[in-house]
């Protein structure tokens, strides 16, 4: 089957005028090739003997040559591809010079630019269209997945929309964003977090930045992850959350649960411990979930996706007229990488390219990337169980890619997990009624301290101080509070 010939129409994939009128415009004004050289290259020509022409004008110009034609014809004449035409080539340039504008060699470039993109979109779908009808057992989720790889490729080209700044130019757009925050009053370069402490520490959630949040199961990942959209998204704009374990309806029950201190599965089922809810509660949850939609944040269910595929619905929302402020993973272990490296058997590899993809998407976007990630055992055999960095899971890049690691512990379930089924502390083996009486004692004592409070531990901090900010923990409703408020001050 001929791809090509199954299109209902075709268009130009190539521009004569656009080539010749480039070279033109550069012999006329060897200043403008500054303006165009990252935006094409000898490649993206259609014709061979304009890029030759192109490749020996880009030769001399870095080597400091002027360029005109007369100059350049010994060029032409010692080049294998001109060997036949490069004095009918010299005639076209010689005549199209007349009269041509060096104005025009920027949009020129980005045409050329331009129409090799589509020729190397037509290419690729010819080959796919190979590699789907060939007798080579390769699976439609392979084809789709290698498909995405490939046009991501296409799709970022030269970032050419942000080129290279001067120092003079950062430290303008520096001043510019510095004295904006001091006029306002506003101490956050980043986005509101929505928890004053947390603010205090990290000053906002920076764009293009990766944010990581670690925590063992259990201490509350996802419950802070939602507690923190649905902050952000009221203050500062809509958000997408992805969500690799829970439902879109799970998601916004924990923030309806929330707001009307109902636990979460009365808010899932209607029930709370066998009994069926009250009309009043259950307008409650009416209100509190009318409440709730009004908070722009789109919820992404979909289990075991790639970072590219959270990429391209994030590049949907950041073009639409709502924007996108700001982008949540839930959570970095339930993504797949590419087929290519999963096929490698490689978790530790899978993890590493997981976590460079999120970092670009976080770049291309200019949006705080928020992404949760799970810590490993070593913390529970140590006696103070307070996570550190190294106790990150399958890939120390995820610690080099993230602007900033949060990792969350409660005291209160540590200490819990040393009491048994009949509510007393669990009795070491050998141990005295003396030393046991005491120890139980403590752990009592400190778990009336500590109970419905956590620590965000700051483990690293580019650019600013690590260390601990407090935060108040709801375990019923599965909600976080900043340190300041109280235990019912409104969830969002």
């Amino acid at each position: 089957m001929n791809f090509a010939a199954t299109l209902p129409g075709t268009r130009d994939t190539f521009s004569v005028d656009a080539e010749y009128g480039l070279i033109s415009a550069i012999l006329v004004d060897n200043s403008r090739f500054e303006d165009i050289a990252d935006i094409v290259e000898p490649e993206q020509f259609y014709f061979p003997e304009m890029a030759e022409i192109f490749r020996i004008i880009v030769r001399a110009i870095r080597a400091g040559r002027r360029v005109d034609p007369i100059v350049l014809a010994e060029d032409f004449k010692s080049s294998s591809i001109l060997a036949d035409t490069w004095q009918e080539t010299l005639n076209g340039l010689m005549a199209r010079i007349v009269g041509s504008s060096s104005s025009m060699a920027e949009g020129y470039a980005r045409h050329i630019a331009e129409l090799a993109t589509v020729r190397a979109v037509q290419a690729f779908a010819i080959r796919l269209n190979a590699s789907a009808a060939s007798p080579e057992a390769i699976s439609s989720q392979d084809l789709i997945e290698g498909a995405q790889a490939a046009l991501h490729v296409l799709g970022d080209g030269k970032d050419v929309a942000r080129p290279s700044r001067t120092t003079g130019e950062a430290v303008e757009a520096l001043l510019a964003e510095t004295e904006a925050s001091w006029k306002s009053g506003n101490a956050l370069s980043g986005l509101d977090t929505g928890f004053r402490t947390l603010n205090d520490r990290l000053r906002g959630f920076r764009k293009g930045a990766v944010y990581v949040i670690a925590a063992r199961p259990g201490m509350g990942k996802s419950a802070l992850a939602v507690s923190l959209a649905m902050r952000m998204a009221r203050m500062e704009g809509r958000g997408l959350f992805w969500s690799g374990e829970m439902s879109a309806e799970e998601v916004i029950g924990r923030a309806i649960s929330a707001k009307t201190g109902l636990d979460l599965d009365a808010v899932l089922t209607g029930t709370s411990d066998g009994r069926t809810l009250s009309q009043h509660d259950m307008d409650r949850i009416v209100v509190s979930g009318r409440a709730a939609s009004e908070i722009p944040i789109m919820i992404d269910d979909r289990e075991g996706i790639t970072v590219h595929q959270v990429l391209v619905r994030a590049r949907e929302m950041a073009r639409s007229k709502e924007g996108l402020a700001f982008v949540m993973l839930d959570y970095i272990g339930l993504m797949r990488g590419t087929s290519e490296v999963r096929r490698s058997g490689n978790r530790n590899a899978e993890v590493t390219e997981i976590s460079a993809d999120i970092a670009r998407m976080a770049r291309e976007l200019q949006v705080p990337v928020i992404a949760l990630s799970q810590l490993n055992r070593q913390s529970e055999n140590r006696e103070d169980k307070r996570p550190s960095l190294s106790d990150l899971r399958d890939s120390g890049a995820i610690e080099q890619d993230a602007r900033c690691v949060i990792a969350i512990y409660r005291e209160e379930d540590a200490l819990r997990k040393r009491i048994g089924p009949d509510g007393r502390v669990v009795r070491n083996q050998g141990e005295s009624d003396a030393n046991y009486a005491k120890r139980e004692d403590e752990v009592q004592r400190r778990l009336v301290e500590v109970q419905g409070k956590a620590e965000l531990i700051i483990l690293k901090n580019r650019g600013g101080k690590a260390g601990i900010v407090g935060a108040l923990f709801d375990g019923p409703c599965a909600w976080f509070r900043d340190i300041s408020e109280y235990p019912d001050s409104p969830a969002w």
